[in-house]
């Protein structure tokens, strides 16, 4: 175990590790700290704050595949140098900001530079072979989730101590070691997968004439795939950013921020804990015994119950009888929804299916942090979660209509073309 341990130390996984460590944990202690962060010292609206997660995602939209067709070009290891320095240039300015428009400046360098983790993909796949890959992706997948784990609570904790500023100036020092881990640690792989092959792994957004984005788009069950992608995260992403300053206004109302934003931390951590015990333990049975299609409309339906509750019922106990319903839908359902689009696809047109699925999902999260501060600030704090599990509860409707598996997978087997 030690020797394992100190191999893992001194190859090129290490860095690669502490990379999506890194970059998902300066988003991760985001979640508790930014929104009451940005209202105590700048006063900003609702409006205002979950537009910082608008510029985010947006910038990061765009920014993605060109990060990874330049890392096509130049290499991994300087893309993945570049990017990091973003993050702490992002976090820095985030822990200095004298006003607000420096944190927008941040959010739009944070993602401009968000690739990391969509390049670290790329890296892994030059660097292993087919028989070892899948442990290789494992660690993304570790960092990810430990990450998203210790974010929330670490942030929460670390404001309540010693203000709001202080995790993300930590977080900063966290990027600078990586960046120093990438420098002397992380060599650039000797091989790179050929540009065809990686654009699945880093684009987003994927490049095409109109007549394969019309082939694709038409295979039975697809658009109806993209459809429920993208209003699941509309729906998400108009909890997540209101969520905060939803408990501080009726879960705990009156109470000190230091207080909630440690409150909502470990509630937080409640929820990743969860998703992640299901990953591990339930997500492979489930799938066997119930297929991808019921684990989409259970996992939806988990998380619309979940929001629902919150919202009639404003207080602790819901609460944290819910919590684990977000974030054991959300590890029951999303995995599932990609699985069943690769089943539509045939294996040719996989990677720009994929490639259409991320720009979903990046649309859907601008579309929905745009509605998410409106809907706080112009209707009520529980409007937010209300119209979050309604999205979620039509969204059962559209995944009743979805192809079953064994007739996806059918759609997608190779042909025979003697015949």
């Amino acid at each position: 175990m030690i020797i394992r341990t100190r191999r893992f130390l001194r190859s090129p996984l290490f860095p690669i590790f502490m990379i999506v460590f890194v970059d998902v944990l300066g988003f991760a202690i985001t979640i508790p700290v930014l929104p009451l962060y940005v209202q105590g010292e700048f006063g900003a609206t609702a409006v205002q704050i979950t537009s910082l997660s608008t510029v985010f995602f947006s910038a990061q939209l765009i920014a993605t595949p060109q990060l990874g067709r330049l890392s096509d070009r130049v290499g991994r290891r300087p893309v993945l140098i570049i990017s990091q320095f973003g993050s702490f240039l992002a976090l820095l300015l985030s822990g200095l900001a004298p006003g607000l428009a420096y944190l927008y400046v941040a959010r739009i360098i944070d993602g401009l530079t968000g690739g990391n983790i969509s390049v670290a993909q790329a890296y892994l796949s030059d660097v292993t072979d087919r028989q070892n890959r899948t442990s290789g992706m494992g660690i993304i997948n570790v960092a990810f989730n430990s990450s998203l784990l210790i974010g929330p609570a670490f942030g929460g904790l670390v404001a309540a101590r010693f203000g709001p500023r202080v995790p993300f100036l930590l977080a900063a020092a966290l990027a600078l070691f990586t960046i120093a881990l990438s420098y002397f640690l992380l060599p650039e792989p000797e091989k790179r997968e050929p540009k065809a092959r990686q654009t699945a792994q880093t684009d987003p957004l994927p490049r095409g004439n109109g007549r394969k984005l019309t082939a694709v788009l038409l295979l039975p069950g697809m658009f109806l795939l993209l459809t429920i992608t993208l209003a699941d995260r509309v729906g998400f992403m108009i909890y997540q950013p209101t969520w905060v300053l939803w408990a501080e206004t009726l879960l705990f109302s009156g109470r000190d921020p230091a207080f909630v934003q440690q409150a909502v931390g470990w509630i937080m951590t409640l929820i990743g804990a969860s998703g992640i015990a299901t990953q591990v333990w339930l997500v492979g049975p489930l799938t066997r015994k119930m297929g991808e299609k019921r684990m989409v409309f259970t996992g939806t339906l988990m998380r619309g119950t979940a929001w629902g509750l919150m919202a009639l019922l404003p207080m602790v106990g819901p609460t944290l009888l819910a919590a684990p319903l977000i974030g054991i839908g959300g590890a029951i359902g999303l995995p599932a929804l990609t699985s069943l689009v690769t089943y539509v696809a045939p294996p040719d047109q996989q990677g720009y299916a994929i490639g259409l699925l991320q720009a979903s999902k990046g649309i859907g999260r601008i579309v929905g942090s745009m509605i998410g501060g409106l809907v706080f600030q112009l209707l009520s704090p529980s409007a937010t979660l209300g119209v979050a599990a309604m999205i979620s509860f039509a969204l059962l409707l559209a995944i009743i209509q979805l192809p079953e598996e064994s007739s996806a997978k059918v759609v997608c087997a190779p042909t025979n073309k003697t015949l």
